[in-house]
């Protein structure tokens, strides 16, 4: 495995409207990584996914995937991404849980080509990973909200990508699903080797689950162990917030 960044931000500074979004941004993600990235609703948090992604474009800094600069990065099929899906998803939606997560493969396919049986396995497998195999055939309107963000999920790891991003991905879901989740992403993580990154507002949940934490509001206040933020936890709060701070732990 290369020993190169999955990710590297260097200097990374986003504005809309001359107003400053984030500010000289410095973070990596080593192959491998699992990176909980958090911070209140406005810190920049979303804005900073896009940049990794190649939607938005910052005005200073660098940015590079697998060693390369963005602007020079291809091979998209290695990034998988998920978004806040189930909250909001139309339950009308005709398409079953095969359909909508074979939809991952049509970067690496073309839109208008047939699914070999190659193909075909590659989904079942995303499927069976994420423990949906008895829903393949029902329609994905028809599921519950946690098994709704499992399915988009398994349309994320069936193009088998390196790196996969999860931006607030259990709003609107239950305990119960959120526990599921949880537990599929250390068996992505520990098993499969997926480099992870998870955006969250929930910093008392992901602290146990990472690699590595990433605390940000418009600035970066804490990038490393979470040991070692669990230590210095109040101070770094009080600084990302800019008043006192009290966490409230709890488990699903």
């Amino acid at each position: 495995m290369s020993q190169e960044p999955i990710i590297e931000l260097r200097d990374v500074t986003f504005r809309y409207d001359n107003r400053p979004v984030l500010e000289h941004i410095n973070m990596t993600l080593n192959p491998g990584e699992f990176l909980g990235l958090v911070g209140p609703n406005g810190s920049g948090k979303s804005t900073l996914i896009k940049i990794i992604l190649g939607l938005l474009k910052p005005q200073e800094g660098e940015v590079r995937l697998f060693g390369q600069p963005l602007s020079r990065f291809k091979d998209w099929s290695r990034v998988g991404y998920v978004s806040q899906k189930a909250n909001s998803f139309n339950t009308g939606f005709p398409a079953t849980v095969f359909e909508v997560v074979s939809m991952g493969l049509f970067g690496k396919m073309g839109l208008f080509k047939w699914m070999g049986k190659k193909e075909k396995e590659k989904v079942y497998q995303a499927i069976e990973t994420v423990g949906l195999s008895d829903y393949t055939r029902q329609n994905i309107g028809q599921l519950s909200g946690g098994q709704q963000q499992r399915v988009f999920i398994a349309r994320a790891l069936v193009s088998e990508p390196d790196l996969l991003i999860l931006d607030e991905p259990t709003v609107g879901v239950d305990a119960y699903s959120v526990a599921q989740f949880y537990q599929l992403l250390d068996n992505m993580h520990r098993k499969m080797g997926v480099s992870l990154v998870l955006v969250s507002h929930d910093i008392g949940v992901i602290t146990s689950r990472v690699d590595r934490l990433a605390c940000l509001n418009k600035k970066l206040f804490f990038h490393g162990d979470p040991e070692d933020f669990s230590e210095q936890q109040e101070c770094i709060l009080n600084q990302m917030y800019g008043h006192d701070v009290h966490v409230i732990e709890h488990n699903h």
